[in-house]
């Protein structure tokens, strides 16, 4: 009986050994990957990023409960080469999607931004952009004048209204609203 004790003790010890070594690995690895990228935060700030709604699922939360709030993980496309109110990001379906900061009341910086990771807190919604909006978008984003005019409808879509955004590796000197006027 004293040897089964002795056993079981032994195994248990060795369980919760190894139950403690892969939960510190993970640990490990999450605080590496977290401390690896140098973020950069703009407008109200966000303090907790570990369960982002990743973009995939963000059409469907809005056509099963209406509404899409929280925070939201995305890859940078391209942000406004005039002020950085606004970014495009990599959407749900393989698309584009438009990142407006809430009231211009922050920016991001207007280059230097293509492939890095975001994570924004704010509202995802559908709506129409005009003909006009759609060509001061592109007029923001530096297209051509033949791209410009080929606008000629609205269009229905999905966008996001950001209060506080935080990138990742954002470049040192990358350019901000008022640099160099």
């Amino acid at each position: 009986m004293k040897h089964t004790t002795i056993l079981c003790t032994c195994l248990f010890s060795l369980l919760a050994l190894a139950a403690c070594q892969s939960n510190s690995k993970t640990s490990e690895a999450e605080s590496a990957q977290s401390e690896s990228a140098k973020w950069s935060y703009y407008g109200d700030s966000i303090r907790e990023y570990t369960n982002p709604t990743p973009m995939e699922s963000v059409a469907s939360n809005l056509e099963q409960t209406g509404t899409a709030e929280g925070l939201f993980e995305a890859e940078i496309v391209q942000s406004c080469m005039t002020m950085g109110c606004w970014m495009s990001v990599k959407g749900p379906y393989n698309d584009t999607v438009m990142v407006f900061m809430k009231d211009h009341a922050f920016f991001v910086p207007k280059d230097s931004l293509q492939g890095k990771t975001a994570y924004f807190s704010g509202e995802a919604y559908y709506d129409t952009v005009s003909v006009e909006m759609q060509m001061h978008l592109l007029e923001d984003a530096g297209a051509t004048q033949a791209e410009i005019q080929a606008v000629t409808e609205p269009v229905f879509e999905l966008a996001f209204e950001a209060a506080g955004v935080m990138i990742a590796d954002v470049p040192s000197g990358a350019p901000m609203a008022g640099d160099g006027e």
